[in-house]
């Protein structure tokens, strides 16, 4: 596979930003890859929940907390990058460096109302609106889900997945167990589909695809067996 460089970034905390890194890294380890994870969060929760696992995924992980621009050739097939909830220069320089800019967003005004000056930024970086999907955190069927998803649409802000909240992750992650620990596999599912999908984005920016629609949705078996042919 080729290097994939994610950074996952909101302006406001909370909102399961570092927790949908531990996981997208984790994923990547169990599957073999390589990681590199660059924490630029000062909290450093991305770089202590991943520290717990370190002695587990051995030479497959290493964590650093800055992002250089050599990074690009680093060994490793995945870099993920945890941003600090600010659009500071860290924040700015992960966006221009990232392949994916994973946006974790709640049904609230505050986790929406910031998201038209990041796409803003990206677009002046030079990535397509399709590079900054969101993810979205603990929707439901209350009247507050609803009018987000309507303020979604209405944007036209590209959606990679709908994340249910789930409270044994983030006891797994902070005591040090792999992210899926107890889960059953229906449980597992968004956020495995979320890294697949990340993976098969990345394959059609690069083919030049830049509609939305075409970048994130999945697609039947048979048009992509009349690509094929």
């Amino acid at each position: 596979m080729s290097k994939i460089a994610v950074a996952v970034l909101n302006r406001k905390g909370g909102v399961g930003k570092t927790t949908v890194s531990v996981i997208l890294a984790q994923i990547a380890l169990i599957r073999r890859s390589k990681v590199l994870a660059i924490d630029l969060d000062p909290s450093r929760n991305f770089s202590d929940a991943l520290g717990f696992m370190k002695n587990y995924f051995k030479a497959s992980l290493r964590i650093k907390d800055t992002l250089e621009d050599d990074d690009a050739g680093a060994p490793e097939e995945w870099i993920v990058i945890d941003c600090p909830p600010n659009l500071d220069e860290a924040s700015k320089h992960a966006i221009d460096f990232a392949d994916i800019i994973v946006v974790p967003v709640r049904p609230d005004f505050f986790s929406l109302s910031n998201l038209g000056v990041m796409y803003s930024t990206a677009k002046r970086a030079g990535k397509e609106k399709a590079q900054l999907p969101l993810v979205k955190v603990g929707y439901d069927t209350s009247s507050m889900s609803k009018i987000a998803n309507q303020l979604i649409a209405e944007r036209e802000y590209p959606v990679a997945e709908d994340l249910p909240l789930h409270k044994r992750i983030p006891y797994n992650i902070t005591s040090g167990l792999v992210w899926s620990t107890g889960l059953t596999a229906n449980s597992r599912q968004p956020y495995e589909k979320l890294y697949e999908k990340i993976l098969k984005a990345v394959d059609r920016l690069q083919d030049g695809i830049a509609n939305i629609n075409e970048v994130w949705t999945e697609r039947k078996e048979e048009e992509l067996n009349d690509e094929n042919n």
